[in-house]
């Protein structure tokens, strides 16, 4: 596995990988506002050259912020959302990050955990930010410091 610079032309992938991982998917216009100038966003490669996973993030002065990460469904449980998390926090590092925040579904466990034993700490809650449908979800906040 290797992680290399995203481009607009990955989106059908990203779109794909999301489609199937992710409940409550962006779409492609979302992806597609992803790519200005403040953003940075990487891709997880497995040894084929195949598009396994990726995040999205932005870095407005020393405050980064992490947009989206996904692994291929068929791809979890293997560590690479861990990988992915630590590449996007090194990246931030590099770019002078002092501060990185997040936001998860409440009911996204695995994330939650995830973000925890990193280092995040759970900061806020947004009640009922997410919506879809007839179903509603909180927004929790969560920080690191660098």
């Amino acid at each position: 596995m290797k992680i290399e610079l995203l481009s607009q032309h990955d989106i059908s992938r990203l779109v794909e990988i999301e489609q199937h991982a992710n409940p409550y998917p962006w779409q492609q216009n979302a992806f597609v506002s992803s790519f200005a100038d403040s953003y940075f966003s990487y891709k997880l490669l497995d040894d084929s050259g195949e598009i396994q996973g990726f995040y999205f993030a932005q870095l407005i002065l020393e405050q980064l912020e992490l947009f989206n990460i996904c692994v291929a469904s068929d791809m979890q449980g293997r560590g690479y959302g861990k990988v992915l998390l630590q590449h996007f926090l090194q990246e931030g590092r590099s770019r002078g990050a002092t501060e990185a925040f997040l936001e998860v579904r409440s009911t996204n466990d695995n994330a939650i955990a995830l973000y925890e034993k990193c280092g995040f700490s759970k900061t806020g809650v947004r009640q009922n930010y997410y919506v879809q449908g007839d179903s509603k979800a909180d927004a929790i906040l969560m920080a690191l410091v660098m």
